[in-house]
This record gives C-alpha cells, sequence and structure tokens, in this order.
C-alpha cells in the first residue's frame, strides 16, 4: 500500500493514518458517549425540551412543535388538600397525559401483591398513583378523593422521571390522567397552577424550536434544556465530557508532535534531492512546491484511510465495551468525518510545513559539499507555528476556555522545563566525549543539539501525557466515583420547623439513621446587586435569566459544608452580616466579591455584602445553597429547616414514623436522580478507559518518530565505529546507554510534570480533591527507560545487520 508513497513520508503516512484514525475514533465515540450522557439528562427532564409556564399551552407552540417534527406531551401541576384519616394533608397534584414520559422511565409499584412487574404507564382515566409519603399514610385505603374526582389507588411511585426545578417541594406528588384533571374542578383563574410542554425529536430540530421559541416566552416562562434542571446532573455531565475533551487532547496532541518529528526526518532524507534538483535549475518556489504536492496527496490518502480505520476502532470498541455503558449507544453520526479531515490538514501545515520549508533554502553547491545543510532552519521557528497549531487545535476541539487554556499553559511549561533540562544535560554529557566506554554513548546526546532537545521534548512529552491520563483514570476518576459512595444521601426532609428539627435528629438518631445536618432555609428572590435593580431581560444568557427570575433557597449556617470550596475571599465570622456565593452563579450574574445583594424574603428586605465566592459539589447530593448566609441574616426570618439522609427504601420504618410524627415535612425520594448520575460517572469512566488506548498508539507513534529523526547520524557512527573493529554487542550497549539516559531523564521529568498537572487539573477544572501519587515516580522512570530503551533497541537492530560498507556508501 505504500509502495507510491516516497520513502521519507512513509513514517509520517503511517502517522497520519494513527494520528486520524485515533482523532475520528475518539470523535466518534466521544460523540455517542456524550449523546448518551444527553439522553442521561433528557431522562430527567422526561424529553429533551422543556416549556414551563403558570398558563395553559397555547395553540401556536403546539402546531410549530408539529410543523418542526416534534413529539409533544403536557403536564400541569397545582397544590391541593386531601383528606387522610380525617387530618389535611398538603399535596402537589400532577396531571399527565398518556405518552408521559417521553424520555425517561416511569415506576409504579402496584399495591396488590398479585400483579407482578411494576407499572411503567401513567395513571389511565379514573385512576391515581401517590408519593411513597402518602402510600404509607393511605394504608389499606384505595380510594382516593381530589376535589370532585374519586379515584382509584394504581399505586406507589417508585421513579418519576422530572423531579422539577427543584428538589424541595413543600409537598408529596399525587400522579392523576390528564382526562380527570376537568373531574377534579380544583383548577382556577387563581390556581397557582404550572403548565408544561414537553418535546421529544432529533437533535437539530429541538434546537431549532427552542432558538423560535426563546424570544417568545412571556414573562414568567422558562425553557428547560438537558442539563439545566438539576444542578446535580448537568455538573456530572459536564464532569464527563470534560474527561472525554481531555483524553481526546492528549490524542491529537501527541499525533501533532508524531508528524513533526517524522516531517523533520523526511526533510533530512530529501535535502541530496533537492540540492540536485535545484543544480538542474528548479528554483525554490518550483522545489517546494514539488514536495508539497507529496505532503497533500500522502495527507489526504492517510486522513481516508485514518477516518475508514478509526470509525471501525470505534465499533470494537463499543462491541467490547457495550454492555458495561449500559445499553446501546446512540447510532455514529458523520460530524466526526469533517472534523478529523480538517484536524489532519492542521496538523500537517502546523506541525509539518515549518520543517518542509527548510527544502527552499538548500544550497546547490551542496552536491559537493555534503555538509552544507539548507540555512535558515529555524528550531524556534517551527516550535512557534506548531505551537500555534496546536492552540488553534485546542480551543477547537474542546471548545471548553478553561480546559483549554489550562491545557495549553500546562504544555508550554512542560515543553519549557524538557527544553531548559536538555540544555542542562548536552552541556554535562559533552566532556565525555573524550573518555572512552559507555560514556561515547551518553555523549552522542550533544552530536547535534537541536535533535536532542527534539527527541527529548517528544519522549517527555509523550510519557507526560500517558502518565497524565493514568492518573486522570487512577486517581480523578476514583475521587469522581467516591464524591457518590453508596450511602449517599437518597432522601430530602423538607419544610422542617424550627422547633422539629431537635427531635426529628433524636427519632433519625435512634433508627440509626445519619443526617448530613440540619440547615435552616427560606425561599428569597434577588432584587437587587449593588443598588441596581436586577431586570433578568438585561442578561444575554438563557441560563442568566433564568437564574435572575428563580426564587432561591437560601441557606443559613456558620459552618461550611466540607465539598464546598473557597476560591475567593473569605467565609463569614459568626456575629457577621454576609453571603456566600456559588461561583457559576457569580459568574451568570456577574458578581463579584463585595457586591451587596439585596433579596425580598417573604416581603421582607434582606440585604448584606458577598465575602466569598465557592465551588461547590453539587453531584455529592450533600444538602448545598446557591447562595448561603451568616446566621446573623436569619434574625427575625421566617424560615424551614432541611436535611438529607440515606434509607435502604421507601418502605423503611423510620420513614413511617416521620410521616405520622410530622405530618407536614415532605419526605423527597431522590433515589431515580442518583441513579443518573451514577451512571453518567460510569459511563464516562469507561469512555476513558476505552480513549486511553488511543493515547497509548499515539504516544508510541510518537516515541517511534523521535528515534527515527537521528537515523541518520546514527548509521554514520554506527558504521565507523564498526570499521574500527567495535563489535556488534560493544556498539549496541552504547547506543542502549543513549536511549537509556534520554528514558531516564524523560521519565523522571514526565512523573513530576504529569503529578503537577493532574493535582491543578483536578483542583481547578473538575473541583476534586488530587494528591501527589508517589509511587508514580518509580513508575514513570521505569516506563521512560523501558519504553525508550526497547525502541531504541528495535530501531538499532537493523543497522547493526548491515555491512559498515554499505552504510559508508
Amino acid at each position: 500500500m505504500t509502495r507510491w508513497v516516497p520513502r521519507g513520508l512513509r513514517l509520517l503516512f503511517w502517522s497520519l493514518i494513527v494520528a486520524v484514525a485515533a482523532l475520528s475514533s475518539v470523535g466518534f465515540f466521544a460523540e455517542r458517549v456524550e449523546r448518551a450522557l444527553q439522553d442521561e439528562g433528557a431522562s430527567v427532564l422526561a424529553a429533551d425540551l422543556v416549556v414551563e409556564q403558570g398558563r395553559p399551552i397555547p395553540a401556536e407552540w403546539l402546531e410549530k412543535a408539529e410543523e418542526s417534527g416534534l413529539q409533544t406531551s403536557q403536564l400541569v401541576t397545582f397544590p391541593s388538600v386531601l383528606f387522610l384519616a380525617d387530618r389535611p394533608q398538603l399535596v402537589q397534584v400532577k396531571a399527565v397525559q398518556d405518552n408521559y414520559p417521553m424520555r425517561g422511565q416511569l415506576q409504579i409499584a402496584s399495591p396488590v401483591a398479585d400483579q407482578g412487574a411494576e407499572i411503567t404507564t401513567p395513571p389511565s382515566q379514573g385512576q391515581v398513583a401517590v408519593a411513597p409519603k402518602l402510600a404509607l399514610l393511605l394504608q389499606d385505603q384505595d380510594q382516593l378523593n381530589i376535589g370532585e374526582a374519586d379515584l382509584k389507588l394504581l399505586g406507589r411511585i417508585v421513579q418519576e422521571p422530572d423531579l422539577g426545578g427543584s428538589l424541595f417541594q413543600l409537598a408529596p406528588r399525587v400522579m392523576i390522567s390528564w382526562q380527570d384533571l376537568e373531574r377534579t374542578a380544583l383548577l382556577g383563574p387563581a390556581s397557582r397552577a404550572k403548565y408544561r410542554l414537553l418535546l421529544a425529536g432529533e437533535r437539530g430540530q429541538i434546537a431549532s424550536f427552542g432558538e423560535w421559541i426563546r424570544d417568545r416566552l412571556p414573562s414568567g416562562a422558562q425553557l428547560l434544556e438537558v442539563g439545566t434542571g438539576r444542578p446535580e446532573l448537568s455538573s456530572a455531565i459536564e464532569r464527563g465530557q470534560r474527561f472525554l475533551k481531555l483524553a481526546a487532547l492528549c490524542a491529537s496532541l501527541l499525533a501533532g508532535v508524531a508528524i513533526m518529528l517524522a516531517t523533520r526526518r523526511f526533510v533530512s532524507l530529501l535535502l541530496d534531492e533537492v540540492a540536485i534538483l535545484r543544480t538542474l535549475g528548479m528554483t525554490s518556489r518550483q522545489v517546494l512546491w514539488r514536495y508539497l504536492r507529496q505532503l497533500i496527496t500522502v495527507t489526504l490518502f492517510a486522513s481516508v484511510l485514518g477516518v475508514v480505520l478509526g470509525y471501525l476502532v470505534q465499533l470494537l470498541l463499543v462491541l467490547v465495551l457495550g454492555d458495561l455503558l449500559g445499553g446501546t449507544l446512540p447510532a455514529p453520526g458523520w460530524k466526526p468525518v469533517p472534523v478529523a479531515l480538517l484536524h489532519a490538514m492542521v496538523l500537517v501545515l502546523g506541525f509539518a510545513l515549518p520543517s518542509l520549508l527548510a527544502v527552499r533554502h538548500v544550497p546547490p553547491l551542496r552536491v559537493l559539499r555534503r555538509e552544507l545543510g539548507p540555512m535558515g532552519i529555524s528550531y524556534g521557528l517551527s516550535a512557534l507555528l506548531a505551537i500555534g497549531a496546536y492552540t488553534l487545535l485546542v480551543f477547537w476541539q474542546v471548545q471548553d476556555i478553561r480546559l483549554a487554556t489550562a491545557m495549553s499553559i500546562g504544555m508550554l511549561a512542560v515543553l519549557a522545563v524538557f527544553a531548559a533540562v536538555a540544555f542542562v544535560l548536552m552541556r554535562i554529557v559533552q566532556p565525555l566525549r573524550r573518555r572512552g566506554g559507555m560514556a561515547v554513548g551518553l555523549a552522542a546526546l550533544s552530536r547535534e543539539p537541536g535533535l536532542t532537545l527534539l527527541q527529548l521534548a517528544g519522549f517527555g512529552l509523550g510519557l507526560t501525557l500517558l502518565l497524565l491520563l493514568t492518573l486522570v483514570r487512577v486517581d480523578i476518576l476514583e475521587t469522581w466515583e467516591t464524591t457518590l459512595p453508596q450511602d449517599a444521601p437518597n432522601h430530602f426532609l423538607v419544610n422542617i420547623q424550627p422547633h422539629e428539627a431537635e427531635p426529628l435528629s433524636q427519632l433519625l438518631q435512634g433508627g440509626n439513621v445519619e443526617s448530613s445536618g440540619f440547615y435552616p432555609t427560606t425561599r428569597g428572590r434577588l432584587q437587587a446587586i449593588n443598588q441596581q435593580r436586577v431586570d433578568p431581560q438585561a442578561y444575554s444568557s438563557p441560563r442568566a435569566r433564568r437564574l435572575a427570575a428563580r426564587e432561591f433557597s437560601l441557606g443559613f449556617g456558620q459552618h461550611r459544608q466540607a465539598d464546598n470550596r473557597i476560591l475567593q475571599g473569605r467565609w463569614f465570622g459568626p456575629d457577621e452580616a454576609a453571603f456566600s456565593v456559588e461561583q457559576g452563579l457569580a459568574e451568570q450574574l456577574d458578581i463579584k466579591l463585595g457586591d451587596r445583594l439585596v433579596f425580598d424574603v417573604a416581603g421582607q428586605t434582606l440585604s448584606a455584602p458577598v465575602t466569598s465566592l465557592r465551588s461547590v459539589a453539587w453531584d455529592s447530593f450533600n444538602v448545598n445553597f446557591f447562595v448561603q448566609g451568616s446566621p446573623a441574616l436569619l434574625q427575625g426570618l421566617p424560615h424551614a429547616v432541611l436535611t438529607s439522609i440515606y434509607l435502604p427504601d421507601d418502605t423503611d420504618p423510620v420513614l413511617q414514623q416521620v410521616a405520622r410524627t410530622y405530618p407536614a415535612v415532605s419526605v423527597i425520594s431522590i433515589g431515580a436522580l442518583l441513579d443518573k448520575v451514577r451512571s453518567i460517572i460510569a459511563r464516562g469512566a469507561l469512555a476513558i478507559e476505552g480513549v486511553f488506548l488511543f493515547t497509548l498508539v499515539a504516544a508510541a507513534l510518537v516515541s517511534l518518530a523521535a528515534i527515527q529523526i537521528s537515523r541518520d547520524q546514527r548509521e554514520r557512527e554506527i558504521a565507523l565505529l564498526r570499521t574500527f573493529g567495535a563489535s556488534r554487542r560493544r556498539v549496541l550497549r552504547l547506543v542502549l546507554s543513549e536511549f537509556l539516559a534520554l528514558g531516564l531523564v524523560a521519565g523522571v521529568l514526565a512523573a513530576l510534570l504529569a503529578n503537577l498537572l493532574s493535582v491543578l487539573l483536578a483542583q481547578r477544572l473538575f473541583e476534586l480533591d488530587g494528591s501527589f501519587n508517589l509511587p508514580l515516580w518509580l513508575a514513570g522512570t521505569l516506563i521512560g527507560m523501558g519504553l525508550v530503551g526497547l525502541l531504541g533497541f528495535f530501531a538499532s537492530r537493523p543497522i547493526l545487520k548491515t555491512p559498515p560498507m554499505q552504510l559508508l556508501r
């Protein structure tokens, strides 16, 4: 297959195939996994897109959705009061249509033991399903009066896809059929009802409808997209996507380095040919265009083969990991194909073209004087253009400014460190040329400073990224997975009155149930920032508009939650009136340290400065708040208390005791949401494992290319040593000493840099705890020496078998 490929371009040809295969397979696989993660998010909304407002859904919206090819469903929720055992019980009534849910799964446990499997369809006309707390209070009752409708009990709601914009609802739900809504006679002009339009369809259709309706939303209406319904879910999806992008980015960078090193080898091989062509009258531009055509042809052919190989590899990967990924992944799309092809062109132009430009400066006199090389070959210029191409690729590929900036700065720091170490290393080994024995092999590192720098940078960068991804797989992913242990809180107890907190805490302790702590909370709407009134329509971001218009659950307490990290400022003092704001909310609403926030809380004004901005691990499922105030702000405010607990199931005796002793306390089960987040974490972790295989191949390719760039000098040195009587074994020891020294330096430095980068990425990017991995020092050293030494051994064997006279000729 490579007969028609010029000899000097064959390494580049295979480098491109592997590079594009890695990029495209990562693209195919990552896109499918990301779409699966998005589907997980859609299942929590019960749809791909949700429109919510306080009035019935207009017919115009339904007609537009039908024209767009979307499926629709409607539901409405509103508060009401039921009488259970002659006691009033506040409930949230939810009326749904027959095709609810459009995404995710509804599960209702039937009270009739012989009915078999759980019910997965919504209540039909004349039926009602109730929340677990209500099921406990109903006992043997099989009828329920909701308004003027007498409905038969269908069962207990086990899993409900859409948990709403807030988990902290003050009343348990009852689900009825849309057809029974009118029979209840509970909806009137003054009803506090929320209507939802659920939409499902192709991503392009959903995006188009979202753009159409965004500007038509009346005041108070909101658009809920995948990942915006719950911060816990969006946090898990964002982390999963960042892990995938990080792995793809490492493979892409290694591919570029391999191409750059392979092009250096190509240029060194064609210098004599270029000199002859210049002697025969070809201009420098004609010579450049001749080889540029070859490079473009090889690039296109290798890119097509790489895309085909990448498609097949990702199919194999999905086949192997399919069951572990939790069901069938979405079908692969063709979006990664043009991206991979454009990546290949950018890689070649940025990493290969600078080296190829050197052929314009090869003097014709080189025909007679072989020591004359091309004038103006600048390693600095090549590195500068390669860095520019890499930066472009980073920001284009990941589309995440924080990740792109972090990786760009990190890689520049890595290259700077290796350049400095290479300079020091060559100064150390240069005097060894005057000594004999193994020192001659080490002294060979100073034969060509530029090549040694490229080799060390290639080996070191490949090892750094490999070890970095190893740490990501072993340490950061493990930390991510342990943020959500099996006994993570799966029930929230809300609407606890302050005087009930202490006896309720004792009740839980008596049942051996641990709580995450009792937190005072109240509802408040942000009115002003630094005397400037908050206007939701003044914000350009849809998410910022939603946050500015929402009513916040404000938390109060002196102690900072363990999974919160202060990013700016300081935690407030015990008697200080102050707020702490979550970093994401601060970025969306442009809240800065020292700003004064004004909230309206039940008609009262609450005002205090912001003394800290903090990150929140939403997917820990502990009690957390966007805005947390000091205890001094709570004086005189009406408030309730909430906590979270872990219970094995919804039939636990403790729940029954809480329901009977504290009827006003609402128990919110979030087991289904926990399962979704665990599924996202598991899929993200397995995706990293799959993508890691491609990075291994790319790193091996970089090492091979780094060895090949010094092949010519090594051939001449080996031929001379053999001519002067050195045995093959002795020559092999000298060559191995050179590569083992490179591997040792690259391994030690790579372990240090990978540790530093992993800690920074964990803390700054993934908001997880990072720590130094001491065993990695030994592993990095052994891997560096073993990998580079092994590659050097196999690369040198063919040269040792070639007669010295043939090499000299």
